[in-house]
């Protein structure tokens, strides 16, 4: 029987983040500890569980406290079962997120949460870093949010996948395979859980505005990938062992620093997610 918790948060920074203290996510939880997560989530974009001791099935049925879970972004499925799930190892690929971006933007749909456990570390580094598109949005001149409103952007597989050198092909080739390669979304969204605006638009997929000069739209992608990079937005944590995060795509971008030359091995599912809507 699931027993009702009082969760104790810790915020990480004025803008974004929170630890949750309190909660073993692989026992059973009661529906109002559950909307309290939720709550903290959408309200601080990532939170943090602690040195969780859990199997992939505990992680899974977690999330899917939040919705659909799929084993990953591009090639996941509604009936998706907990061993579809691979363990990664980023070492190969670290260069590939090392850059600010929001899970798989160059989706018609992208996930809405992710949730990423750490397995195996680095002695040192391996940290990630996330950042709130919402408080970004906040510090923006009004005149600024006023020319953004109301644009869309093009985000392309193309970006992410030249990072990735010659694993980016060939993921490139099986995603257009059943994936178009680029999408159209808002420049400003907004979270429909909350009500507030948000930049969605990524140094990782977004290549350009839609309707401007390319130069112009070159200038405010490069303005806006520079404003969201402030320290004032983000938070750096520090992995231990069995360390639990999970994000709001939707108000939140990441940024996996790729300081190590060792195994990073972690847990990662993600929420199926809806198209970013417009204000």
């Amino acid at each position: 029987m699931a027993t009702l918790i009082e969760p104790k948060v810790e915020p990480l920074t004025e803008a974004v983040g929170a630890v949750i203290e309190g909660i073993d996510i692989g026992a059973p939880i009661a529906a109002e500890t559950i909307a309290f997560i939720r709550a903290t989530l959408v309200e601080r974009g990532v939170v943090f569980f602690r040195r969780q001791d859990v199997t992939i099935e505990q992680m899974w049925d977690f999330i899917a406290h939040f919705g659909t879970p799929w084993k990953d972004d591009s090639f996941g499925a509604d009936d998706n079962r907990p061993e579809d799930v691979q363990i990664m190892d980023s070492v190969s690929t670290r260069y590939g997120t090392s850059i600010w971006h929001t899970d798989s933007s160059f989706l018609a749909e992208p996930p809405k949460f992710t949730i990423l456990r750490a397995v195996e570390l680095p002695r040192v580094g391996g940290d990630t870093c996330w950042a709130s598109m919402t408080a970004a949005y906040d510090a923006l001149p009004e005149p600024v949010k006023a020319m953004l409103e109301g644009l869309s952007a093009v985000h392309t597989i193309d970006v992410p996948m030249e990072r990735l050198d010659d694993y980016g092909e060939e993921f490139g080739a099986a995603f257009r395979a059943i994936h178009a390669p680029h999408q159209v979304h808002p420049v400003i969204s907004i979270n429909p859980e909350t009500g507030r605006k948000t930049i969605y638009v990524t140094e990782s997929c977004t290549s350009r505005i839609i309707g401007l000069p390319a130069l112009i739209s070159r200038h405010i992608l490069a303005m806006l990938f520079e404003h969201i990079k402030a320290p004032d937005f983000n938070l750096r944590w520090r992995w231990s062992p069995g360390d639990v995060a999970v994000w709001d795509n939707r108000t939140v971008q990441h940024y996996a620093v790729p300081d190590y030359a060792t195994s990073r091995v972690m847990q990662r599912i993600v929420v199926k997610g809806e198209r970013p809507r417009r204000p």
